[in-house]
């Protein structure tokens, strides 16, 4: 037998009705405006249609949240998205509704001269439209001494503000004031305003004219001194750059990167919370030979050590990097990039600068086994007498001549013996020469050194081509229907993957349910119908007699859950019928190709360690070693890692262009 849990409505009615008072029925049912394109778009005018529906005329506005909710309906009639929702044949009745909701809610404004103390009553969803009336119906009614007061007695901070140009120049002094009061919430809002990524730059805060760049670094510098600021606030304060409107005293940016130093340190601490061991052991009777480990209490690689001394030849232990440490993944695509399905749902709507690489746990996790991996792998084959150097130098030198007729790359990498102060100071120009010396030959046929060192300019690695021909392709960059196919289909916060009627026997994404399992039409909630219908409606699903829903055009289904997964399609590993489809989206637009030797997320990649032109998050090795800003020649650790990073982007590389090479002999290019 169950026992009956009382709801919370029914607890919170319990609490007013013994303090005296009664509930009174909000009759308001929710509806919000959402600009352009957006899946709830479609509920919500579903909802709004209904609130319209009950509309009399005469009709008497009970609350602010009914007049906010009309307020926001009245945004879908003007830019006549409700028109096209219920059809042009309703055109009159929707007039006639309008007249009514725009009548009432001009009456309910204008008998509340003082509406700010309606304010605590506003829904949250509504704030930002409560703003929005009063910057531009009830401005004239509210002093600057008036919001003053109002601001004083608030306990939260009124952030939706300063989404409204016209109150942030006219409440000028009180704002900046009132930013003084509440520094984490105004290190929020110069955050947003100057350094962190957003979808629409019309959603970027106003700010008082009267804020002088020294009272944005006097907040900052006051955040910095909190007890708990955010991290990835302070990682972003260490690498302001300094713009006329925004910059930080370069002490400043020293204090933000020892608070975040600090914070780090915290997260760490023995006892602070369950940590995941990071293992890399060659052992023996490993079973399969190599045994992977990627859980929340281990990350890590055992290989059987037997099996290793066993396969000691250049061309096996070059592979180990593919097969055993899984540099890249089966299509010779690099898996050290960032990549935001691994991201948690906080990850992946974080906080990150317009010119930072965006990193994440899984990403950092990623990082610190490959490296482990390089010195685990470094000290076997140095106690084998086996130099990592000196393979990569057969590779080069050897192998592409035996192999693919390739004369002349002559790599040369630093002594075995050199300290890794002076190895980094020589390896960052050789990884360089290698992207050249590749690009000359693919454009020449041949490899000329004085040629390539008579050529200064650094090479961009996005630059260096491929020998096949559409070697990558991508979403095209205004292919509207791919992204809205994602967000349905494979996005884990898409509205249409949990359905009650399968209790426990749920799935990820639509996509993952489709494909492994039934879904029928009876099992689609009101709210994810019209998600369903654009699925339909673009040929993706299609619902059968009995009412399942499968899907159609799984090809170019496919084509665009690859590129969704890896940010890329490599059309040489595909099948024919894929290739063909891909040739298609080609044709019509809807993907880009690029003949280039990587991948736009392994340049991103290599730009993040080599350099701080693309991203001020970046280690910029190559520029520190070159210009002798790298720490000094005792920090042999710091050192050693950064020399374990360079071959392990020189080692990526080595199998990119073996894989290009191997991929146009296949193809006879």
């Amino acid at each position: 037998m169950e026992i009956k849990k009382e709801s919370r409505l029914g607890v919170y009615k319990r609490i007013l009705e013994k303090e005296g008072r009664s509930i009174v029925k909000q009759r308001y049912r929710g509806v919000e405006y959402y600009k352009g394109p957006d899946l709830a778009k479609g509920y919500m005018l579903e909802k709004a249609k209904e609130v319209y529906k009950e509309l009399k005329i005469d009709h008497v506005i009970e609350n602010i949240n009914e007049a906010l909710e009309l307020y926001n309906i009245i945004k879908y009639v003007k830019d006549d998205t409700f028109l096209l929702y219920i059809g042009e044949d309703k055109e009159e009745w929707l007039k006639e509704k309008n007249n009514v909701a725009n009548s009432s809610l001009g009456e309910y404004i204008n008998q509340h001269s003082d509406i700010l103390v309606e304010y605590e009553e506003v829904d949250f969803r509504y704030k930002e439209s409560f703003w929005e009336i009063i910057g531009n119906r009830k401005m004239s009614d509210i002093s600057e001494s008036r919001l003053k007061v109002f601001l004083d007695k608030l306990d939260v901070f009124a952030w939706q503000i300063f989404k409204q140009y016209k109150l942030v120049r006219k409440y000028d002094t009180e704002l900046r004031e009132y930013m003084f009061i509440y520094i984490e919430e105004s290190t929020n809002l110069l955050l947003d305003k100057y350094l962190l990524k957003n979808m629409n730059e019309q959603e970027k805060p106003y700010l008082p004219q009267s804020l002088t760049i020294e009272d944005k670094e006097y907040i900052i510098n006051a955040y910095l001194n909190l007890d708990n600021p955010n991290l990835n606030y302070t990682r972003l304060l260490s690498n302001v750059q300094n713009t006329k409107e925004f910059s930080l005293d370069v002490r400043v940016k020293l204090k933000a990167k020892r608070v975040s130093e600090r914070l780090e340190s915290e997260l760490f601490k023995s006892g602070s919370g369950q940590g995941t061991d990071i293992v890399v052991e060659f052992k023996e009777n490993v079973e399969g030979i190599v045994k992977q480990h990627f859980t929340l209490s281990k990350v890590g690689t055992e290989v059987d050590k037997e099996w290793l001394e066993s396969n000691l030849d250049n061309p096996t232990l070059l592979n180990n990097f593919i097969y055993i440490f899984e540099f890249v993944n089966n299509n010779m695509v690099s898996n050290f990039p960032y990549n935001a399905i691994y991201a948690s749902v906080f990850e992946r709507f974080g906080f990150t600068h317009k010119k930072e690489y965006k990193i994440n746990a899984a990403f950092s996790l990623r990082e610190s086994l490959s490296l482990a991996q390089m010195h685990v792998y470094y000290t076997f084959l140095r106690g084998k007498n086996k130099d990592l150097e000196t393979i990569i130098e057969w590779f080069f030198n050897v192998y592409l001549k035996e192999e693919f007729y390739i004369v002349d790359f002559n790599v040369k990498l630093p002594p075995i013996d050199n300290p890794s102060f002076e190895k980094c100071k020589s390896i960052f120009p050789t990884i360089e020469s290698i992207i050249k010396k590749y690009k000359f030959y693919l454009e020449d046929g041949y490899i000329e050194e004085e040629l390539v060192q008579m050529e200064s300019k650094p090479s961009p690695f996005s630059e260096c081509p491929s020998m096949t021909n559409d070697r990558y392709v991508y979403i095209a960059p205004d292919n509207n229907e791919a992204r809205v196919l994602r967000n349905i289909m494979f996005s884990d916060q898409s509205d249409i993957t949990y359905f009650p009627n399968y209790g426990h026997s749920q799935y990820n994404t639509l996509i993952e349910r489709l494909y492994a399992d039934k879904l029928y039409l009876h099992d689609i909630e009101d709210y994810q119908k019209p998600s369903l219908n654009w699925l339909v409606e673009h040929d993706y699903v299609t619902v059968k007699d009995d009412n399942e829903i499968v899907l159609v055009n799984r090809n170019r289904t496919l084509i665009y859950y690859y590129i969704h997964i890896n940010g890329v399609v490599v059309t040489s590993k595909l099948s024919d019928s894929l290739k063909q489809e891909v040739d298609k989206l080609l044709d019509e637009g809807a993907l880009v190709a690029e003949n280039t030797l990587l991948t736009r997320q392994e340049s991103e990649y290599i730009d993040y360690y080599l350099n701080k032109s693309k991203f001020i998050n970046g280690y910029d090795l190559r520029n520190k070693y070159l210009h002798g800003t790298a720490s000094g020649h005792d920090n042999e650790n710091e050192h050693y890692v950064n020399y374990l990073q360079a071959l392990k982007l020189l080692i990526t590389i080595m199998i990119k262009i073996n894989d290009d090479l191997c991929t146009a002999e296949l193809e006879g290019s």
